[in-house]
């Protein structure tokens, strides 16, 4: 079959595998055989339906291109790909990302528009040259606040999720505009949460305080009956 063809002649000089435009449902366990030539895989206009634990065996990957598949899950194993810095997954069912991708590193553009994607993972907060975030066109309704202080994220595209609270939906297609947006709510959350910390560890104190205030009253009491008991026991009553 053309496919396995392709497969065959293994990854280019420049370590490229392109399978894409083909049948394939699932990574070829061959795939393993190229781990350490293998840099960019495209496999775009596929079948499959999972980026499986496999992936985490092609440790050089540097880009992955599994976009207009049917793929619904991505297994943590992708944050073994420490090299990669390009991830490609547009136009799939992917519900989620995996948090260990904050281990990839040197990851540098997440491409996952037209996904089912509801929120994004705090780990991405980990990846320190992250450029592109092009989340367009998900299910999300919240993203990190967090990521305004990514030093490097120039791009964040989350157009197109009507359910999203974060930013006004005039401001979702214009990065500077969000990542502004953002900023302002993390800086909210900087003076509003050690605030919210003192008042839950004033509540702890006075809940203590309520718990050692009943104990005394009840020895007290108990005292009180014992005081009681001894005037009534006393020889010259």
């Amino acid at each position: 079959m053309e496919e396995y063809d392709d497969l065959a002649t293994g990854p280019s000089k420049d370590g490229s595998l392109s399978l894409s435009h083909n049948t394939w449902k699932t990574l070829p366990s061959e795939l393993s055989d190229f781990s350490m030539r293998l840099l960019h895989l495209e496999m775009s206009n596929n079948q499959l339906s999972s980026i499986p634990e496999s992936i985490g065996n092609l440790i050089l990957l540097q880009s992955l291109d599994v976009s207009l598949n049917q793929i619904e899950s991505i297994d943590g194993a992708i944050g073994k790909c420490i090299r990669l810095r390009r991830l490609n997954v547009t136009k799939n069912r992917i519900e989620t990302l995996p948090p260990e991708i904050g281990n990839c590193v040197l990851l540098e553009e997440i491409i996952a528009s037209h996904n089912q994607i509801q929120s994004l993972p705090q780990e991405l907060l980990r990846l320190v040259v992250l450029s592109v975030i092009d989340v367009r066109n998900n299910k999300l309704s919240t993203i990190p606040t967090e990521l305004s202080r990514v030093p490097t994220l120039a791009q964040l595209l989350c157009d197109g999720n009507p359910q999203l609270a974060c930013a006004p939906a005039n401001m979702r297609g214009d990065s500077n505009l969000l990542l502004a947006c953002l900023e302002m709510q993390q800086k909210f959350k900087d003076v509003l949460d050690p605030k919210e910390l003192q008042h839950n560890e004033l509540r702890v104190q006075s809940d203590e305080l309520q718990h050692e205030l009943l104990q005394t009253r009840r020895k007290m009491q108990q005292l009180e009956k014992d005081v009681a008991y001894l005037e009534w026991e006393r020889p010259d009553r």
